[in-house]
């Protein structure tokens, strides 16, 4: 879950390029190579392994390395890989070079063996990490995962200090997205096992393989700091020796210190995209980002298909997008987003080209007709009808626009919006018990539709709504087994995947989401990975 709920492939993947704030020059002489840097609501962990939010990965992002990092949201480049793998036995065996006499930020030496140590601490369904689905496609993930098999099992292997081999179960396209992305990140063992529990809890209880290692923060910081790392491999290439993070949640405080240049980098809200558009540090990328309700399975009235139908038609995604978020959102089509895939024969758009238009209609007529039938067939003259949803701006205002539309075109809708702290409204999801809808979001942690739909898929713990399809199943499972080596046929899967659950109406799509930011003309290098948020590796001050 976003990454909440939080997190394409070859020739198809077009996915939301990262953008980069790049100058033409060397870093001025003289000046303080320093940058200060919004996060919009506390971390709260810097243990790769467990974290899902967006802030705690955009710091761990900065202060550490995997085999690949992410250039931009569609391209990888080495991290403390020598190079890019090409896969061998049939695309499902890679061999990892690593370069030579890696250190972590306490000196101790960085091995393929902490890769071996890492992933197997991710898969232990001891650890409950929430992202060890994304080990699935490793030979044996799945039986160690269901408690079947010895996490020693792992398709894995340390063949020496340098060398790192992974078996998959099956031909992965996405896999090197994968190796980018932050579960996947080395740990240094002897630290981990020394804080136990309390690992990651602060930046003292972490050490770092990054450009930056963490100062100062605690899961009560505010504020915390990255200094350059001294013994990162890449040192030379690092300009910035200190960067500070500092929560705003209000985004009027960070528009103020912005302005008062006391914030280098902020994200936008709302009116504030608008306002600035003429900014020169102004910015708006997508975010790889889809929004939408989540109706729990387990309500009976959830289940019928015109209830559902009918919530949806009432919803004007044009108006909620720009007179309520008014932050560049856009329009959705599905589940995915747009930019996230092409059809390798045509070119299409993967949003537009697997589309069923009613599912993000706008038509309070037929809303009523499906309503009245759902009604009549659950035997009941009105529904009263429990929402959570995270406690954040953007998502408040648009589960009460729901909410409103769906009291002015519905007799006998009464839609409660239940607003809970984001880990609650997760674990409440998680659980599928205490709601009827949930409103979230899932933001992709790599370029591939296999993100967007696992979340759909039968008992995925990412599943908010308990949606459960056999033919949605039996597409999803070819698109990731027996269809996995082909571009088009993987395609033509996850395209009727998506039709699937649209005509059942499995979920609602509100919006595509998109990220304006603010950031300091002189503050150059900066890029941005989708859901990894900010990077500050290649950043530097010029005059």
């Amino acid at each position: 879950m976003q990454k909440t709920l939080k997190r394409v492939i070859g020739a198809s993947v077009v996915v939301v390029s990262g953008i980069v704030l790049a100058g033409c020059g060397k870093t001025s002489s003289g000046v303080q190579q320093t940058a200060t840097i919004m996060e919009q609501a506390d971390i709260s962990s810097l243990d790769s392994t467990m974290i899902t939010d967006v802030g705690a990965l955009e710091t761990v992002n900065n202060s550490e390395e995997g085999l690949y990092r992410m250039k931009n949201s569609t391209t990888v480049t080495p991290g403390i890989a020598k190079a890019i793998v090409k896969p061998t036995n049939g695309q499902t065996v890679y061999t990892f070079k690593l370069r030579k006499n890696l250190k972590w930020s306490n000196g101790d030496a960085l091995t393929a063996n902490d890769f071996v140590y890492s992933w197997r601490r991710a898969v232990n369904p001891t650890s409950k990490a929430a992202d060890a689905y994304m080990f699935l496609p490793i030979k044996n993930a799945k039986q160690i995962e269901n408690g079947k098999m010895s996490v020693n099992k792992l398709g894995i292997q340390a063949v020496n200090k340098t060398t790192f081999k992974v078996t998959l179960s099956e031909p992965t396209p996405y896999f090197k997205y994968l190796v980018a992305s932050v579960p996947f990140l080395p740990q240094d063992q002897k630290v981990v096992e020394k804080y136990g529990s309390g690992y990651g809890t602060s930046s003292q209880k972490a050490v770092y393989d990054g450009p930056f290692t963490v100062q100062n923060w605690s899961t009560s910081s505010v504020t915390w700091t990255l200094k350059k790392n001294p013994n990162y491999w890449d040192k030379q290439n690092v300009k910035l020796k200190t960067v500070k993070f500092q929560v705003a949640k209000s985004p009027e405080t960070a528009l103020s210190l912005y302005q008062s240049g006391k914030l280098d980098n902020i994200v936008l809200a709302g009116q504030q995209a608008a306002q600035e558009k003429n900014n020169k540090g102004y910015l708006s990328y997508a975010s790889g980002e889809t929004d939408y309700l989540a109706y729990n399975y387990r309500s009976k009235a959830m289940r019928n298909e015109n209830i559902r139908k009918a919530i949806s038609l009432t919803i004007n995604r044009k108006s909620l997008t720009q007179d309520v978020l008014k932050n560049g959102s856009k329009v959705p089509y599905g589940l995915a987003p747009e930019d996230i895939s092409k059809n390798p024969a045509t070119g299409k758009d993967f949003a537009k080209d697997s589309s069923v238009k009613q599912s993000v209609a706008y038509n309070p007529t037929l809303a009523k007709k499906y309503w009245a039938k759902g009604l009549k067939q659950l035997g009941v003259k009105k529904l009263d009808l429990k929402l959570v949803c995270y406690d954040v701006d953007a998502f408040k205002n648009s589960a009460e626009y729901v909410q409103a539309q769906a009291k002015k075109y519905l007799s006998g809708c009464n839609i409660n919006i239940d607003v809970q702290p984001k880990v609650q409204a997760i674990t409440t999801m998680q659980k599928k018990r205490g709601y009827d809808i949930g409103f979230t979001n899932w933001i992709a942690s790599y370029p591939d539709l296999n993100e967007f739909f696992q979340l759909l898929n039968t008992n995925n713990v990412n599943n908010a709504g308990n949606y459960s399809n056999k033919q949605y199943d039996s597409v999803y499972e070819r698109a990731n087994g027996t269809d996995a080596t082909s571009l088009q046929k993987r395609y033509d899967d996850f395209k009727k995947a998506n039709q699937i659950a649209m005509k059942d109406q499995a979920i609602a799509a509100l919006n595509q989401g998109q990220i304006a930011r603010l950031n300091r003309p002189n503050l150059k290098g900066v890029s941005y990975a989708a859901a990894q948020g900010i990077s500050l590796k290649n950043a530097y001050r010029t005059k």
